[in-house]
């Protein structure tokens, strides 16, 4: 017997009949005494009435007691956990069987923003809406076999929404693009139209080469658009808002004494908050963690670790397709490397520096820029871009089709085109 929905397995005869002679367990005892009880009732009534009915009468229906729903396993929520992002019910693992047996069930699904139905969202999955920023989303599944049989349980891990991520373009679209600053100090931005197609070119800016430190870490300061920041050699930071079309609002400090960090990395929401932070490596090898307000300021910032000096380290958002955090490092050897975070504001320790999850790639020594911008080619999953030593812009494209069953060595490479020439003149590519 088979639920509707795939992947829904009903086992059959998990349960001894409620009739068969035997001891009962104390889970069962009270079901055979209601059910003897509910027996008993019925005939005694049976008798009181048949003499009164007519010679050709029918019987009245009686009612039928309701069945038990059983589910083993409890479905789990996943996927994007930012503002656009897909989030999704994983009922893979799950099982339901009612007794006593009879029947297919039908599956049904509800979502919660703080504890409140959310109008219209009945699906397996449910897109987060600028509604949800900062609200946890819980996902509840419901098991029907008939209207006296039914059970609702709640998806585990119920998720805070995070702010926009790098990942949704700077145009508003939802499509990849990155940006690039060329020898004069003008920053381009290269906007693809979601299918793995470039589009026009555009000038978005002059007079950037009085910055030394270039990075978007999504959606800053809460209005829903992706920005960009820019530290200049005095160590002063600057948050460029972006407007949600390819343009500008306005410019203003949120820093200053920044010139200590050679690197800064946009992660997402690292520490589950709602809100996107800053991963910022010191010329010794400390990461600190500098988490953003979510109005285009900061909370307290605190040191993560040490021993980050010789990874070049890329902020790669929900990579994996699940809710765990991501950021993919590249040692001196060459290896492409996953280091996760639960959103609780450190890696998991799974090995030194922190998170090491395992290496989706080997031979990467020879790409001298490494990042992570988006969805290039819309199969859903993040891809890698790199820039080798001769400017040959490749698109690494990811496939996360095999995560849920293997881990991390399940991560595969759909294909590596090579989509653009002559990247090795940028100053600056993010």
């Amino acid at each position: 017997m088979t639920l509707t929905t795939a992947g829904w397995i009903s086992p059959t005869h998990l349960l001894e009949d409620f009739l068969e002679p035997c001891t009962p367990s104390p889970s069962v005892a009270p079901r055979l005494r209601r059910l003897l009880s509910i027996l008993t009732a019925s005939l005694v009534a049976g008798l009181l009435v048949a003499p009164a009915l007519p010679a050709h009468g029918s019987v009245p229906a009686r009612g039928v007691p309701s069945r038990l729903v059983y589910i083993n396993g409890t479905p789990q929520l996943g996927g994007d956990p930012t503002v656009g992002g897909l989030l999704k019910v994983d009922i893979s693992q799950t099982f339901a069987h009612v007794s006593p047996e009879g029947g297919a069930p039908s599956v049904s699904y509800s979502w919660t923003r703080d504890g409140v139905e959310i109008p219209g969202a009945s699906g397996l999955t449910y897109r987060a809406t600028s509604a949800d920023l900062g609200r946890v989303i819980a996902a509840n599944v419901t098991v029907v076999y008939d209207a006296d049989s039914q059970l609702t349980v709640q998806a585990a891990n119920p998720l805070r929404v995070a702010a926009a991520v790098r990942a949704r373009g700077f145009r508003g679209d939802g499509t990849l693009d990155i940006f690039a600053r060329d020898s004069s100090g003008r920053l381009l931005l290269y906007p693809t139209d979601g299918h793995g197609n470039w589009q026009a070119t555009q000038v978005i800016g002059w007079g950037w080469n009085n910055f030394d430190l270039l990075v978007s870490p999504g959606d800053f300061d809460g209005d829903g658009t992706v920005d960009v920041m820019a530290r200049d050699a005095q160590g002063r930071l600057f948050l460029y808002q972006g407007n949600g079309s390819g343009g500008w609002k306005k410019a203003f400090q949120v820093g200053q004494g920044w010139q200590g960090f050679k690197d800064l990395v946009a992660p997402g929401d690292f520490n589950g908050d709602g809100t996107n932070d800053i991963l910022a490596k010191d010329n010794s090898g400390n990461l600190f963690l500098y988490p953003g307000n979510g109005r285009g300021g900061w909370l307290s910032p605190y040191k993560i670790g040490p021993g980050w000096e010789s990874y070049y380290v890329v902020g790669a958002g929900h990579f994996l397709g699940t809710s765990d955090l991501v950021v993919l490092t590249r040692p001196f050897w060459g290896n492409l490397e996953v280091r996760t975070t639960q959103r609780n504001g450190w890696f998991e320790e799974y090995g030194l520096p922190g998170g090491f999850a395992g290496s989706i790639g080997w031979g990467w020594e020879s790409v001298a820029r490494i990042g992570v911008a988006g969805d290039f080619n819309g199969d859903g999953d993040s891809d890698v871009y790199g820039i080798d030593s001769v400017g040959r812009l490749t698109m690494y494209l990811g496939d996360t089709s095999g995560i849920r069953h293997s881990g991390i060595y399940g991560y595969r490479w759909k294909g590596s085109p090579v989509v653009g020439w002559g990247w090795g003149n940028f100053t600056a590519v993010f």
